[in-house]
């Protein structure tokens, strides 16, 4: 989880998509995805949260994740 904070402050969206799909795939919940993000939008701004988001978004619906938290 720090890694992808790390990742999403820096903007490597590619690296993003990447560790984000690993930390699902390794139990990380929605709720702490969108803890980091938060985080993100604190610390280093709305619009490179705005970006983790739109990858994350991705990533989840990928995993079938974001439709069963609707």
């Amino acid at each position: 989880m720090m890694n992808l904070a790390m990742l999403g402050a820096l903007g490597k969206m590619h690296e993003w998509d990447i560790h984000c799909s690993g930390a699902i795939k390794h139990g990380v919940t929605l709720q702490e995805i969108r803890a980091i993000i938060h985080v993100l939008a604190l610390y280093c701004g709305v619009p490179q949260s705005l970006e983790c988001s739109r990858v994350a978004r991705k990533v989840l619906e990928e995993h079938e994740l974001l439709s069963t938290c609707h």
